[in-house]
């Protein structure tokens, strides 16, 4: 727990330096980040995601569900989701989704049909599936027939 605080503070301190101010979404993101998330799925986050979908994931997303897919993911799926996607799309899946849906998506899904849909999607359309899918229907969705 000792440690987690002090990622936390120097998370919190390094933006504080930087001269740009983190908001109250960008702490509570970090949190998850430090706290909540498994190692193995933290290291796929940092160590593989495009910088500007990382700052994405940090920046905007909804700190339930960061937590969700930091504790729940597919370390592969976790990785398609952070590289050579839409920006757009990524803030969709991780500020509108169910929470089951998004779990469902970054646990069952094909990867290339996870990449397809987290590029080629209709913003609005990526937002219904991700809301009022069945998780049933969702897994048929994004896994080869």
């Amino acid at each position: 727990m000792k440690t987690q605080v002090l990622s936390v503070f120097g998370l919190v301190l390094i933006g504080l330096c930087a001269g740009l101010p983190l908001t109250g979404n960008e702490v509570e993101t970090r949190v998850v980040a430090v706290s909540k998330s498994t190692p193995e799925l933290l290291k796929a986050a940092v160590s593989n995601a495009d910088p500007d979908l990382l700052r994405v994931a940090l920046t905007d997303a909804d700190p339930a569900l960061l937590e969700v897919a930091l504790t729940q993911s597919v370390p592969e799926l976790l990785s398609t989701a952070l590289v050579d996607i839409d920006p757009e799309l990524l803030k969709i899946a991780l500020t509108k989704s169910k929470p089951e849906l998004l779990a469902t998506a970054l646990t069952v899904s094909n990867p290339a049909i996870l990449k397809v849909a987290l590029t080629a999607s209709r913003p609005d359309l990526l937002t219904v599936a991700l809301q009022d899918a069945t998780k049933e229907n969702l897994e048929v969705a994004l896994t080869p027939a």
